[in-house]
């Protein structure tokens, strides 16, 4: 019997009309054969022409490969045949060799960094020149920048409203090789002028911009974790290649999780919250084009996982090495207060994290004037972003239940809820 529920599977939806048609096709009826064993399961779904398309779940690592057109990962062939294995109704047998073709290749590529990382190989004299030539680029970009913002201040931000004037000055931003500032440049252009408090948040912005900037011709200076933050700020990845072998293993509830789409990449954000300690972990998986996700962690189940966190002043960022699905339990209390409290000590630690975590018990929706918030246990209450929340009210009814977001100092951004009526995914 799958340790899956069917919600659980229905959470792994891109979107929520994906569901009708997934449940549609978690009928046998829809499927020429199918099948599964302790890492995978498998079938052939009829489509409409005359070769069925031949869809795959990876269960040690949750991954999809299927043979239909469609772009969402998972499609809905995957999600149906997942549902299947949730109601048991797969039976036990050998994978055909399309099947474990595909596993092999993806035993491989999980190896190939192990490799690289135990070979350990010296940064070069070349690579080492790439790397200072591209910081002395950042810096040059930085100069600019410093300027544009200096005429910001001077002449008001209603006079620098163009959202093109922004976009050129990110677009040099891109050419100084900052993508990290370049994304934060336009995001200042599209704000000016949207909603009531729009001085006040892009004002934030502009200094938190004025602090990285200052903060990068310092960086020699400073400790190694917040030299690692500010190179992540500025758009210079911290390789998983170059992680340490210390390990972290604990039990963690995936409460919640969101995608976002930045240029051509897809960003696929999972948050964890751990059952024995008070800390929370990120999981990011990275999608450029039609390529499918590394990895996607499943929402609304409990994980045992064995990873390693990425350096910071503030750890977020998890590296999962290997993971193992148990029942969901993520029942701890929690406030506004709290959450803004917790929010008020990592942008203490890391002030470029854009948003941190928002855990609350007993909370409800509530309308306004047209404007939707989130109200706590304590009757606090926090703006909901650009969201519609029906699909959460006519799964709950708006009865008081646990509910996971994200802050970025103004909204509140839904990832996740549950209580005793099961687990909705925004």
């Amino acid at each position: 019997m799958s340790q899956w529920t069917q919600d659980q599977v229905l959470a792994l939806a891109p979107d929520a009309s994906a569901t009708g048609p997934a449940r549609e096709l978690s009928s046998e009826a829809k499927w020429v054969s199918a099948g599964t064993n302790a890492n995978a399961a498998w079938g052939e779904a009829k489509g409409s022409g005359q070769k069925p398309y031949q869809t795959a779940i990876d269960l040690r690592e949750v991954a999809f490969k299927c043979s239909c057109p469609s772009r969402k990962i998972p499609c809905k062939h995957s999600l149906g045949l997942f549902l299947r294995l949730a109601k048991g109704e797969l039976p036990t047998e050998t994978p055909p060799a399309w099947v474990t073709e595909w596993l092999d290749r993806r035993a491989e590529r999980v190896e190939r960094p192990e490799k690289k990382e135990l070979e350990a190989k010296p940064v070069t004299a070349e690579a080492g020149k790439r790397a200072d030539k591209r910081w002395q680029n950042i810096l040059n970009g930085i100069e600019e920048l410093e300027v544009f913002l200096i005429d910001v201040v001077d002449q008001g931000l209603l006079a620098m409203q163009a959202t093109r004037t922004w976009d050129q000055m990110a677009a040099r931003m891109i050419d100084a090789q900052a993508p990290g500032l370049a994304r934060r440049v336009r995001e200042i252009g599209n704000k000016i002028g949207v909603g009531a408090e729009w001085a006040v948040t892009v004002t934030r912005l502009i200094g938190n911009i004025a602090l990285l900037c200052e903060a990068a011709k310092r960086i020699d200076s400073l400790a190694e974790p917040m030299r690692v933050d500010i190179r992540t700020a500025l758009g210079i990845s911290f390789r998983k290649e170059d992680l340490g072998a210390a390990e972290e293993s604990d039990i963690w509830d995936v409460v919640g999780q969101c995608t976002e789409q930045e240029l051509k990449v897809t960003i696929c954000r999972t948050w964890l919250r751990s059952r024995t300690l008070n800390v929370w972990r990120i999981h990011l998986a990275f999608s450029a084009g039609l390529q499918p996700f590394d990895l996607v962690l499943p929402s609304g189940v409990g994980l045992a996982i064995r990873g390693r966190t990425f350096p910071s002043n503030c750890p977020f960022r998890l590296q999962v090495d290997e993971h193992e699905v148990i029942p969901f339990q993520a029942e701890a209390t929690g406030t506004i207060q709290e959450a803004l409290e917790y929010a008020a000590e990592v942008w203490s630690a890391n002030p470029w994290v854009d948003v941190t975590p928002m855990f609350l018990s007993q909370a409800q929706l509530s309308k306004d004037g047209g404007v939707w918030s989130v109200i706590d246990s304590e009757k606090r209450a926090v703006p909901l972003g650009r969201q519609d929340p029906l699909s959460l009210l006519a799964r709950n009814g708006n009865v008081p239940s646990t509910l996971f977001g994200e802050w970025n100092g103004s909204e509140f951004r839904l990832c996740g809820a549950w209580g005793t009526w099961g687990y909705f995914k925004p």
